[in-house]
């Protein structure tokens, strides 16, 4: 190879001679030029370089590449290659120092967005670990991905957070799911720290005070009066049949809307008077084999005929059938169970009692029942709400109760006129 030493200009290099592969520069030792080979369109590519050893005579050598001629201009290279020499001169290896910086540079460009986090986090855990995925993902899809979802991981700030997803839910009111949203986000954003997708959890520290403000448990029951003006209103108010049905079923039973809403005929054993609610639809942890069976009492059955005369024509398998036509055909699929509080918040008014949701039906199912002129046994009460048994009697009382909760939830109805 043919070396030379000259001082490089943008003259010299832009006519270097065929035969010169390399040309070291006469004012900056280690900086040279090394010269490629003619191209189709005649000229050679120039790569420039500085030559520096670090760490003594049996240190590294390197060779720092600074970029090529017509790319950059020269008299910048100069004083780039004089900062990098006092630097190297001051104890820094620069050739490391740029190494890492392109292998960080790398991994930011490769950075997934949170919306690759997010749908990770629900196929690996959420799916995995919880019963009910859908108010999950309705969560990300409704709430977070629409706002933040193309944001590089590290990008994400938690100002961002609070000013694209969660300060909206709080101004919209909904200051409960503000929280919910809070509480997934955090655990979406741990399993990325634990995947190594994103170095910190951004709202590890945020507390729910600061969302939605700290929520206080329910205590609304509804007086034996208050229920029956709910179920003699609900008809006048355009309220669907399934959704009322739904509601009173909810009320003579105890059962969770969930429980309810998904009902199935096939369920039902009318012969021994048992509704046997498969463990999928019972609150439990995943893959729970735990199933609540629930006495039928005549009441029950008077609204299961009016259910089967309604919607018989349908052939449906399940009890509350949707006769809407979004996703599929009238009868296929249940109602939602978010229809039932949808329906009572926007007629809550017109209802004319204070403020209740769907699940206080359950509540106060457990409250009338142990009201003095009732008297029901907690134990049985317990058992309707399938609470399991805390302490000695959760491990050694395997018994259902099933006649005394039948009686108690016949008691309860007997003080209801729908």
């Amino acid at each position: 190879m043919s070396v030379v030493k000259m001082l490089l200009t943008d003259s010299l290099l832009s006519s270097v001679p065929e035969p010169i592969k390399r040309i070291n520069d006469t004012k900056l030792s280690g900086f040279h030029a090394r010269v490629g080979k003619t191209q189709n369109d005649k000229k050679r590519k120039i790569a420039l370089y500085l030559n520096y050893r670090f760490g003594g005579i049996k240190g590294k050598q390197r060779n720092y590449h600074l970029g090529y001629f017509g790319e950059c201009d020269l008299k910048d290279v100069r004083k780039e290659v004089e900062s990098l020499k006092g630097r190297v001169a001051l104890g820094e290896d620069v050739y490391e120092t740029k190494q890492l910086s392109l292998k960080q540079q790398f991994i930011e460009d490769i950075s997934p967005t949170v919306e690759e986090l997010a749908k990770e986090f629900i196929e690996r855990d959420i799916k995995v670990n919880r019963k009910d995925v859908a108010p999950v993902i309705r969560m990300f899809e409704k709430d977070i991905l629409p706002f933040i979802g193309n944001y590089k991981l590290k990008e994400i700030t938690r100002r961002e957070i609070f000013k694209k997803v969660l300060d909206p839910i709080t101004d919209r009111g909904a200051k409960t799911q503000a929280n919910k949203t809070l509480s997934i986000l955090k655990q979406m954003f741990n399993f990325g720290v634990e995947r190594d997708l994103i170095q910190g959890n951004p709202i590890s520290t945020v507390k729910k005070k600061s969302v939605g403000g700290l929520e206080k448990s329910r205590t609304r029951a509804l007086e034996f009066e208050e229920v029956i003006q709910v179920f003699e209103r609900l008809p006048k108010l355009g309220i669907s049949q399934q959704v009322i049905y739904a509601l009173k079923c909810i009320t003579l039973t105890g059962c969770r809307p969930v429980e309810v809403t998904g009902a199935q005929w096939q369920e039902f054993d009318f012969e021994k008077m048992i509704w046997t609610i498969p463990a999928e639809r019972v609150k439990q942890n995943k893959d729970g084999e735990r199933i609540h069976k629930v006495p039928i009492t005549q009441n029950m059955v008077i609204l299961l005929d009016e259910l089967r005369a309604a919607f018989g024509y349908l052939n449906s398998k399940y009890v509350f059938p949707s006769t809407t036509t979004n996703k599929s055909g009238p009868g296929e699929q249940p109602i939602d169970r978010h229809s039932l509080s949808r329906s009572i918040s926007r007629k809550l008014e017109q209802l004319g009692v204070p403020k209740f949701v769907p699940h206080d039906l359950r509540r106060t199912v457990a409250t009338r029942l142990g009201d003095t002129d009732i008297g029901t046994d907690p134990i049985v009460i317990e058992k309707i709400l399938n609470h399991q048994l805390q302490g000695v009697q959760g491990v050694y009382n395997m018994q259902e109760y099933m006649e005394p909760r039948r009686k108690a939830l016949e008691t309860l109805a007997n003080n209801i006129t729908f």
